[in-house]
């Protein structure tokens, strides 16, 4: 022995893997289909922009690819750093995003009618966007710690309840119901696939509906929304017109759409064309094989996040990787029924496609932390 003593645990600098180890590949077929929904998306998006003057398009579409760019470099980046490194710092990436969604009513500026966004040092976000991963991080490491992993435990349950409280309080303050639903909804997925209980999940379930139903109804433009989505065809001209144009849209693509660039709903009868509902023009201008197209792409990638997730070597992983993907699968979910009249309207971005550059680069860290989830996956390669 020669009195020195062997350092326990690991050093962050061994979290970053930029010379991952020799079988440790990321996974081609995920990645193949992220950019594949990148490029479609921004292709769409480069459509759907066509309703604004030239000046507009060429903003709008250079502003993406900007966003598009520093995405991807943002995914290089979290796919060579050890996923286990977010265990260790769960606890401040949560805190402070949840401080960051309690200043944006008292700091926050107004965008599309709704303060939901603030500047840092000249950036502009939505701490939202960065609160949905936030709390699959923060969630994933308590459910595999040793003080709250026992969910048949009253006093544990209670405390993520009240954490999923205290997230959608800062959402209801910035009038962002859509974050509120997925958010939560996010949170029960991942108790329930740490093994929370049916009895335990249901009264979740049914605390969860009747909250969002009264705070839907103490709003009176949520109440008007409702009963539109109920009744479009009562008021076509006034709260009907954007369900009643979605539909136009989706319909009058047939089974190949009326050719890419061909859009009519576009100019001036589908507002947030190129945001909320860009799957109505996909539908329009590509028709049912491409709105198929896009849903296929999406399923695949779904179906690879939940297969690497649950190929994890520990529970940390599962968790995190089960909680990312049900992000993605909840996002076009809600998105596509919207726009298909089966959902009320709610303001959720179709991922990849939609406008917006904090949801972007957020989404693409968030595969390229699943990518690194693959590096150490039990699953084969494809």
């Amino acid at each position: 022995m020669n009195g020195t003593k062997k350092k326990s645990g690991r050093s962050l600098r061994s979290y970053f893997m930029f010379k991952p180890k020799r079988g440790e590949r990321v996974d081609f077929f995920l990645f193949a289909l992220v950019f594949a929904l990148l490029c479609f998306g921004l292709i769409m998006l480069y459509s759907a922009s066509l309703n604004t003057s030239r000046e507009n398009i060429y903003s709008i579409i250079l502003r993406q690819l900007t966003f598009a760019g520093l995405g991807l470099a943002v995914m290089f980046v979290t796919s060579r750093i050890d996923y286990h490194i977010y265990k260790r710092l769960a606890t401040p990436i949560f805190w402070v995003t949840l401080a960051l969604m309690y200043l944006v009513p008292l700091l926050g500026f107004a965008s599309h009618g709704a303060t939901r966004q603030i500047s840092i040092a000249g950036i502009n976000f939505q701490p939202s966007e960065i609160c949905k991963f936030a709390v699959v991080i923060y969630f994933a490491a308590l459910l595999t710690g040793k003080r709250h992993s026992d969910l048949s435990k009253v006093k544990n349950v209670l405390r993520y309840v009240g954490l999923m409280a205290a997230v959608a309080f800062a959402c209801i303050l910035q009038s962002h119901l859509s974050a509120m639903i997925l958010i939560t909804l996010v949170g029960i997925a991942m108790l329930f696939a740490a093994g929370l209980s049916w009895k335990y999940l249901a009264g979740l379930g049914g605390a969860f509906a009747v909250v969002s139903g009264v705070i839907a109804l103490v709003e009176p433009y949520r109440v008007r929304r409702l009963l539109t989505f109920l009744h479009p065809f009562e008021d076509p001209r006034g709260d009907g017109w954007q369900v009643i144009n979605s539909l136009y849209a989706v319909g009058s693509g047939g089974l190949t759409g009326v050719g890419f660039g061909q859009s009519r709903q576009k100019y001036g009868y589908l507002p947030e064309a190129q945001n909320d509902y860009i799957y109505a023009i996909v539908c329009e201008e590509l028709g049912f094989l491409g709105g198929m197209a896009v849903l296929v792409l999406f399923a695949l990638l779904i179906f690879r996040g939940v297969q690497i997730a649950f190929s994890a070597k520990d529970n940390f992983g599962l968790l995190l990787g089960f909680g990312i993907i049900v992000i993605v699968a909840l996002q076009v979910i809600i998105s596509v029924s919207v726009v298909l009249s089966v959902f009320p309207s709610t303001g959720m971005q179709l991922p990849f496609f939609s406008s917006g550059g904090t949801s972007l680069i957020i989404m693409m860290a968030g595969m390229g932390i699943l990518m690194n989830i693959s590096r150490f996956s039990t699953q084969n390669k494809i």
